[in-house]
């Protein structure tokens, strides 16, 4: 496979999203950030989870004839091990993280994602989007239930209040699935598998980099697919980050956070190896 990539934190801050990329093997991670003023029991913090937890999964994917799930299940546990010993892995707020694993094996290419993060196949039969966007809706859902709740709070206050209701569900039926300490959550990932030769262009994007279609509306998947493959990843981020910037207050487009860590893969089939 032909493959680029770019990755941006949210301007002064440290970047929570993880890309690792082989010729044939594709794992991009994006942490959840918490509000400074959360407890999580680890130690490590936020981009040390995304750093190991990316590289285990890489490793199980490459190495492996096992199927995407199996390898990161495995993951998840071994990660688990890592820090089990030094933190409080029961703790809610414990490190988390939604995953995107893009493989190719002989003439298929194989993706997995768990959560928000979003693979975008643009095949012969036509585009291809694929997310879990569980983890909005309760946090949606949550907003209007505590809504009275939280009316009396500073910002901040809400945010963090807001975080605990969402961890509260985390890796549970009745709300949302990620990466965590949890090895079972590898099982309520999206997958699927494409012959290589129907394969034009994969794209993998965290949500910050998916922005321009799922939060601000400027933009299509068509769109955004064709801006990725002229201007490349680096491209398509300044682009969401000039989109960012000329809503500094969060009036035209309500969210969080101005901006959010971005990363942003584009994967072509190399013609050369008769690949695809």
């Amino acid at each position: 496979m032909l493959i680029a990539t770019a990755s941006a934190p949210n301007p002064g801050r440290a970047n929570e999203d993880f890309v690792i990329a082989s010729a044939e093997t594709v794992i991009v991670l994006d942490g959840a950030g918490l509000p400074s003023a959360v407890e999580t029991g680890c130690v490590h913090g936020v981009p040390w989870f995304v750093r190991n937890l990316g590289a285990a999964i890489f490793m199980q994917a490459a190495e492996r004839p096992a199927s995407l799930t199996e390898c990161l299940a495995d993951a998840i546990a071994s990660t688990a091990r890592l820090h089990a010993g030094t933190c409080d892995l029961a703790n809610p707020m414990t490190p988390s993280a939604t995953v995107v694993v893009a493989r190719v094996r002989g003439g298929t290419f194989e993706w997995l994602t768990l959560a928000d993060s979003t693979v975008a196949l643009s095949l012969s039969t036509g585009i291809e989007v694929h997310a879990d966007h569980r983890v909005s809706s309760v946090t949606d859902r949550q907003r209007v239930a505590l809504q009275a709740e939280l009316a009396h709070l500073q910002e901040g206050k809400r945010r963090v209040a807001l975080a605990w209701a969402q961890r509260e569900v985390m890796n549970t039926v009745d709300g949302y699935w990620v990466a965590s300490t949890e090895p079972g959550a590898a099982e309520q990932s999206l997958t699927g598998a494409v012959s290589l030769s129907e394969l034009h262009t994969a794209a993998i994007l965290t949500d910050g980099a998916a922005r321009a279609v799922d939060d601000f509306g400027v933009l299509g998947w068509p769109d955004l697919l064709r801006k990725l493959d002229v201007d490349g990843p680096h491209g398509l981020i300044e682009y969401t980050r000039n989109l960012e910037r000329s809503d500094p207050q969060r009036r035209r487009w309500p969210r969080s956070k101005c901006h959010d860590d971005a990363t942003a893969v584009l994967m072509r089939p190399d013609s050369g190896t008769g690949s695809g």
